[in-house]
């Protein structure tokens, strides 16, 4: 019986711990309305996940645009050729929230650059595959960095710092 305990508790932690390597697994929509499963359609390849989840969350997830696009999308860096990361902007639409969708999307797409807006993946539907995940503060922005197993290999919140970028590269370079 105390076997038997402990390789339930073993195998329960163990569950939890590859729940939390993996992102949760979503149908999205792209700008041009689209469906798009994420990250699924990423697989075989490092991408980088933005989620926005609320208004408040906003200013922070703008000070991503710039860097992102420069490093990833662009490639303006001396390196940054070397680096082959599809890129996910992926604002959350749950609860009452839903209804602004259409809003949010037409003044995304009348503010923002052509090139961001091909990575914009819109989810709309209920909250718990993230707030079973951690993503819980509306006020800051999560960032998920996934190999192409489709496991988090890095993670970031709140607004762009140098030092992210620092430790994505030493990841993407191994």
């Amino acid at each position: 019986m105390k076997y038997l305990l402990l390789f339930l508790s073993l195998t329960a932690t163990f569950g939890v711990v590859l729940a939390q390597n993996s992102f949760p697994a979503v149908t999205t929509e792209t700008i041009h309305g689209e469906t798009v499963n994420v990250p699924g359609a990423f697989e075989g390849s490092f991408v980088l996940i933005g989620v926005g989840t609320g208004k408040k969350a906003e200013d922070d997830l703008k000070t991503w645009q710039v860097p992102i696009y420069n490093k990833f999308i662009a490639k303006t860096g001396l390196m940054d050729g070397l680096y082959d990361v599809k890129v996910c902007f992926l604002p959350l639409f749950t609860g009452a929230m839903k209804m602004a969708k259409n809003q949010v999307v037409q003044k995304l797409q009348e503010n923002n650059e052509k090139l961001v807006l091909d990575h914009v993946y819109v989810y709309s539907g209920e909250r718990e595959p993230f707030i079973d995940f951690g993503i819980e503060d509306k006020k800051q922005p999560y960032f998920y960095l996934l190999n192409p197993k489709g496991e988090i290999v890095w993670k970031g919140v709140g607004a762009f710092k140098q030092s992210y970028f620092d430790r994505m590269e030493e990841i993407l370079s191994q």
